[in-house]
Formats: structure tokens, C-alpha cells, sequence
């Protein structure tokens, strides 16, 4: 964010403010500045609040790939976490004997979070001729672009998971039958995940290999059936001895993958760092603006719990 020391006579920052993400409060001031108290005290930290307020409301419904991360939130933007390893039993301890101790043990990993910033900018002469509130559709802009960059972002680290050759879900030699029961691969992921020691709890597709999955002449009958279970947003699915899978469906997705993985393992970490809000006014280009300003980090933790199979759609 400028400072205010370095801030022309003719920029004017009028109001900061940071949403701290591990206690859910709204500061004054920027980032990492230790708690200068939630008292708001004029009219443009007011206005900067209600914005980052808005943009967060906005955006939140939108971070789709969230759902196949254990989400950390952190207030520093460098941090450590330690991640716990399973333990291992000792099978068949006889009568008397003290079973081996398996002590818990853990991986360090360490975050350095980034900043994804949107920039809004509204000229005067665009405020005065609006017939509507053309504020309100920057924000809506500002929130989804938020949205699409950590979707984005967190995409890349799941794809980095283990690949596993799929087969397509759409190829159809003689239709109407698909040539390939997509549950065959989707059933070998799963079970090594499971043989690893973990309980996958997620599949992540694009809508176009989502679309393949539940036309394919192998589904359409555990649709109608109830087996799979299918919504707008993506759907569910349990067969005799898996968990249930919830599916996630994001454009931000390579159409030929299908990632399945363990997120309360977890598999893949997002370190959710501080938002923060700052309002200015340019008044020689005669333009008002905001910055909006995420800080985040995805990071790929247990390779055992996520697979990535490949060429799912063709």
C-alpha cells in the first residue's frame, strides 16, 4: 500500500483498512500493523471498510478450489505450520509384551505468502453520466477477479499432485455406449490413496470433463438411480466400500484431469493471509480508486493424499 509519507499533494489516501483472517475483525491501518483498534474514525475508513466488506462477501462464494484444501489462516505473511504424519500401529502385540512405541511426528513447512491485488478505478466523467451505480459493478468485477486468481493459483499446485493415466470419458467408438466406465481408473485412484493410509473426501474437475462424466452411457444409470448424485455446482457420488466424494467443479481446471485427493489430510495447504482495503483520490486525472490487496499461499503438503488422473476427456 503507498505510504502516506510518499503520497503526492494531489493523491490523497483517505482511508485503510485490513481484514485480519484468523479472528474474522475488520483494522484500521495496513497489514501487519499491530491492532491500531477497530474504532473507526472519519468517513473515507468508513467507506474503505464497507468495500472490503463487499468484495469479501462477494468473492467468498466464488473460491471453489478452497474446498479441496485444508484452509490455515494466518495473520503474518511469513509463517511455519507443522503438519502431522500418520501414525503407525504394531499388529499383533502378544500377552504382556509392551507394543513399540509410534510417536507422532511432523513436517515443518514454511509459508511466504504473495499478494493478488485489483485495482478500481472510476473516472468522474464514467460516475456522472451513470444511469446506475457503476461502483457496485467494479466491486462485483474486483470480487470475482479475486476469486478466479486464487482459483487459479490453487489449481496449479494440485495439478503438480502424482499423474495417473487415465481414459477417456467421452471417447464413444460405437455409440450409444462410451467405450470406458470412468468409475474403472476413478476406483484405482481411490484405492491407492486409501492403501497410502488416507480417505479421499474430494474429485476436481472442469465443466467440460464433468459434462463427459455424468453423459457417459456407464453413469447415466447411476444418476437415475440415485448413485450418483448430481447439482449445479458439481455432485456426489458413493459406491459399496468408498467414501463418499464430493465433487468440485471449476473452470481454473485443466479439462483432461481429474484430481482426487484427501483434503482433511491434507493434501494441499492454502495459507489464507490478510485483505486489505485502501480508497485514494487522483484529483489532477480526476479519477477516485480503490486497491484491494490478498495475500495467500497454496501449498501441495501430503503427495501420499492426491493423485492427478490424466486424459479423462479427448
Amino acid at each position: 500500500m503507498m505510504d502516506t509519507m510518499q503520497i503526492s499533494k494531489d493523491m490523497r489516501l483517505v482511508g485503510s483498512v485490513w481484514h485480519n483472517p484468523v479472528d474474522g475483525r475488520i483494522y484500521m491501518g495496513r497489514a501487519g500493523e499491530r491492532y491500531r483498534g477497530q474504532v473507526v474514525f472519519d468517513i473515507s475508513t468508513i467507506e474503505a471498510q464497507v468495500v472490503l466488506e463487499e468484495v469479501l462477501g462477494l468473492a467468498r462464494p466464488q473460491y471453489n478450489l478452497r474446498r479441496a484444501c485444508r484452509v490455515i489462516n494466518m495473520p503474518e505473511l511469513v509463517t511455519s505450520v507443522d503438519i502431522a504424519t500418520k501414525l503407525a500401529g504394531v499388529e499383533k502385540v502378544p500377552p504382556l509384551a509392551e507394543a513399540e512405541i509410534s510417536a507422532q511426528s511432523y513436517t515443518r513447512v514454511n509459508f511466504d505468502l504473495w499478494k493478488n491485488v485489483v485495482h478500481i478505478v472510476v473516472e468522474d466523467e464514467a460516475r456522472k453520466r451513470a444511469l446506475h451505480d457503476i461502483f457496485r459493478v467494479h466491486t462485483e468485477d474486483a470480487a470475482r477477479d479475486l476469486a478466479r486468481m486464487e482459483n487459479k493459483q490453487v489449481k496449479e499446485v494440485l495439478e503438480t499432485a502424482t499423474a495417473v493415466t487415465g481414459q477417456s470419458w467421452n471417447a464413444m467408438t460405437t455409440p450409444p455406449n462410451n467405450d470406458y466406465d470412468p468409475f474403472d481408473k476413478i476406483g484405482e485412484v481411490i484405492e491407492t490413496i486409501l492403501s497410502n493410509g488416507y480417505e479421499p473426501n474430494f474429485m476436481a474437475v472442469s465443466h467440460k470433463a464433468w459434462n463427459a462424466f455424468i453423459r457417459n452411457s456407464y453413469v447415466k444409470g447411476m444418476i437415475e438411480a440415485g448413485i450418483v448424485n448430481v447439482g449445479q455446482q458439481g455432485g456426489s457420488f458413493s459406491l459399496p466400500g468408498w467414501p463418499s466424494i464430493q465433487v468440485i467443479v471449476d473452470y481454473a481446471l485443466t479439462s483432461s484431469n481429474a484430481i482426487i485427493g484427501d483434503s482433511t489430510a491434507p493434501a494441499v495447504v492454502l495459507g489464507n493471509g490478510p485483505t486489505e482495503a485502501a480508497r485514494y483520490r487522483n484529483e489532477p486525472s480526476g479519477y477516485d480508486a480503490f486497491i484491494i490487496r490478498q495475500w495467500l499461499e497454496p501449498k501441495l503438503v501430503v503427495g501420499d493424499a492426491i493423485r492427478k488422473l490424466t486424459d479423462v476427456v479427448t
